[in-house]
């Protein structure tokens, strides 16, 4: 009974410590931080899909270049 009543203790602190820093904006960094990381791997990945075809497109064109030699 004793470790029930110190998990609810201990689970009731941590919940009211983790609402009170969310109440004074805390974790709006921790949003902004990954918001960011977000934008720039999804620039980052549409810049590979852009060089991935532009490269295709480059091998494309030699090899026609070359099949007729």
């Amino acid at each position: 009974m004793k470790k029930v009543l110190f998990g609810l203790v201990i689970g009731s602190l941590s919940g009211y410590l983790i609402r009170k820093l969310q109440d004074d904006g805390q974790f709006d960094c921790i949003y902004d931080n990954a918001n960011k990381f977000f934008r720039k791997s999804k620039k980052d990945l549409k810049n590979i899909t852009d060089i991935v075809k532009n490269e295709a497109g480059y091998l494309k064109d030699r090899v026609e270049v070359k099949t007729e030699k």
